[in-house]
């Protein structure tokens, strides 16, 4: 049986990378062997391309498809279970003890909802822990009666400004995923609203979703639970090439702010953050899609790696496209390429170890790991999600 070493893409070996595996988390001295020849992983069908995939429990994932109003629930063998309805948009979400967090894009706030849920079907009780909107905008009113009428109009073009710029960046995005995705069924018929014919409306429940945290200018994308039970959160500011901005803040799972990771010695660390994990070792990992790079930031909010794929891709025309992202419990950090259909495995250190590539996988998004070192990744062009077992 032949040792992961052997498995280097075109034999591409570090010398401190062999170092990296005589040990996993649990500090057993035993060396993982990735599969040879993978095996053909075995896909669970979805209605539309996926744009995230989370683990809700050991055996049922909950998956994120684009423009669904939506959360679709599967069992580990591709048995649709239910659809969780809800009146937003979830892009990215990821699992939470008795239930699951996924960030809106239409509303900026990243939600939290129990799992599983009661009863099919119940009347849709929305608790909020954030001032409605039309709450907010009694308070505006108010306070703007006490400042100057310049002070206001200035403030209005402002905020209009603004406005405008965020729902330009909101059409970029559409229009990206639209390029990327040209199958997605648009008729506004084939779009879930929630209502369908009675034998869908028996695997229908709505989700009873409460905000965790409403994340103002700041474009929420990616989402991750650490073992702490404390949530990491991508946020973008929505603006495009030199003037994109990101970072990444912890928040408790009461919506607290606990850290944020933005810069280092007046150096950013990311330009627009997309998917988000925590390694064994509590490094931030994360792929930035501005930047076509993962970066990863220890704990103490120092960068430690970036990475811009391997030095065969690195010309303009065969450029490296991250996407989701996790690690196993060897701590290797495993991405998906987007628009190379393959997924590339690093170290904790960053080196490249090899790829994954699988014919049959089109446009890997996003993905999460079990227990056991199996992944599911979610393809938004294949509509689909793969179940791989790619160690030995």
């Amino acid at each position: 049986m032949e040792k992961i070493a052997n498995f280097f893409h075109q034999g591409h070996h570090d010398s401190n990378s062999q170092e990296n595996f005589s040990h996993n988390h649990h500090g057993n001295h035993k060396s993982p062997e990735f599969q040879s020849n993978p095996i053909p992983p075995t896909k669970i069908a979805c209605e539309d391309g996926v744009l995230d995939v989370c683990l809700l429990g050991k055996d049922t994932l909950g998956v994120c498809s684009y423009l669904k109003k939506e959360i679709t629930v599967y069992d580990i063998t591709g048995k649709k279970l239910f659809a969780l309805i809800t009146p937003r948009f979830p892009q990215y979400l990821d699992g939470i003890t008795g239930g699951m967090v996924f960030s809106d894009l239409d509303e900026n706030s990243v939600f939290k909802a129990a799992f599983p849920p009661s009863n099919p079907r119940e009347e849709m009780k929305d608790v909020e822990m954030v001032p409605k909107k039309k709450e907010k905008s009694e308070l505006k009113k108010k306070l703007n009666i006490t400042g100057s009428s310049k002070s206001s109009e200035k403030d209005s073009k402002a905020a209009k400004k603004q406005s405008k710029e965020k729902a330009k960046s909101k059409e970029d995005e559409k229009m990206e995923v639209d390029n990327e995705n040209p199958k997605v069924e648009k008729e506004s018929g084939k779009l879930n609203d929630g209502t369908g014919t009675a034998d869908k409306e028996e695997k229908k429940r709505d989700l009873k979703e409460e905000t965790v945290v409403g994340t103002g200018q700041w474009i929420p994308k990616g989402v991750h639970t650490t073992k702490s039970g404390d949530i990491l959160v991508c946020l973008w500011n929505g603006q495009r090439e030199e003037k994109s901005h990101g970072k990444v803040i912890k928040y408790s799972k009461m919506g607290k702010e606990l850290k944020e990771f933005d810069s280092h010695n007046h150096r950013a660390f990311f330009a627009c953050p997309m998917y988000v994990t925590e390694n064994g070792l509590g490094d931030i990992c994360v792929s930035d899609w501005n930047k076509k790079s993962v970066v990863v930031v220890s704990k103490s909010s120092s960068k430690k790696f970036e990475y811009e794929g391997h030095k065969e891709q690195n010309d303009e025309e065969n450029k490296f496209d991250p996407r989701g992202i996790c690690t196993d419990s060897f701590h290797h950090i495993i991405v998906a390429d987007y628009w190379h259909h393959r997924l590339h495995v690093l170290d904790d250190k960053g080196h490249f170890l090899r790829y994954f590539v699988y014919d049959n996988i089109r446009g890997p998004t996003g993905m999460c790991i079990d227990e056991n070192n199996i992944l599911y990744v979610g393809e938004l062009g294949g509509k689909s999600v793969n179940v791989i077992k790619y160690l030995k």
